[in-house]
This record gives structure tokens, sequence and C-alpha cells, in this order.
């Protein structure tokens, strides 16, 4: 059984330059490469109609882990997430990304509603993790959607700051 969580982010530029760095091969570059003290890298990058695909793969520290789940692994998780941008219609996007743990039985995904309001957009987080281990599983889910949130309000805030110093690109 799979835990559910909501989480917003608040990024303090317009939908329109969100979008456009969600959009844009660079601003993922910069991501992966700041997300985690251990860089990660853009496996793959494709435009779409009005949007991207995005692969991922990341590097998830231990140290940025819930305690439960680093007492069961013994080094930084490695992490294929891949991100389906929508197009952007009346400030509004829709976003959805699924990931995969490697070596571990550990996955999660979720919907993410991109709003624009004025000079600000939320991220609205729709998220499932699912923790594979019997009787162990349901117990360490939420620790793990809670550093889940924890690592989408700090891709909130490298957002803003890419935006802010690529202001042509967004």
């Amino acid at each position: 059984m799979a835990t559910r969580s909501e989480n917003t982010v608040t990024i303090n530029q317009p939908a329109e330059k969100v979008h456009a760095a969600l959009t844009n091969a660079d601003y993922w570059a910069y991501n992966v490469a700041n997300l985690s003290p251990e860089a990660g890298e853009v496996a793959e990058f494709s435009a779409t109609d009005g949007g991207a695909v995005v692969t991922l793969f990341e590097v998830l520290p231990l140290e940025i882990l819930p305690e439960a789940v680093r007492a069961m692994i013994s080094q930084a998780l490695k992490v294929k997430r891949v991100v389906t941008v929508g197009p952007l219609t009346d400030g509004n996007a829709h976003i959805t990304y699924n990931a995969d743990v490697k070596g571990t039985p550990v996955d999660f995904s979720g919907d993410i509603t991109l709003t624009g309001e004025g000079e600000t957009t939320t991220l609205a987080y729709a998220n499932e993790v699912s923790v594979n281990i019997p009787f162990m599983g349901p117990a360490i889910e939420p620790k793990v959607a809670d550093a889940l949130g924890e690592l989408f309000n700090q891709e909130g805030e490298l957002t803003d700051t890419w935006i802010s110093e690529n202001p042509a690109n967004a």
C-alpha cells in the first residue's frame, strides 16, 4: 500500500518563466548539479508540443534521508526520475513525475499542478510513495514523503535562483 502526501511550493517568478525553465535543458542540468551534494545527470531531454520530457539520474545522499531509511542502506540512493511537463495554458500546466530508486523497494510518483498568479507561481504536488518492505513499509513511507517535500522545496528555490540568473532563458 502506498502513502499519499501533498505539498505546495511557491516560486517568486511568473508562471511563464517557471514553465520556460521547466522546458529548458540547461535548467535541468543546473538542477541536477545543485539539488544534492553529489551531482546527478540529465540522461535525456526532449521538447514536446509546448512541454518537455526529462529523464534524470539523481543521487540522494544518506544525510537527507529519514533515519529509518538510513538504518537499512549503506550508501547514497541512485534515483531515476522522469518528469513530463505539459504545455502552459492560461498560466497553468500539468506536470507528472515518477521515480524509481535503484536497488531498493522504494518508488514514488506524483502529479504537479503549476498555477501562476501575477509574479508568483505555485506548484501543488500530489505524491504517492511506496516502500515495498513487509511490515515496515507503511511506517517508512510517511518519512520518505516528508523528505520528498523538503527536496521539492529545495528544487523550488533552485528554480527561482536559475530564473534570476538566466533571465534570457526564462
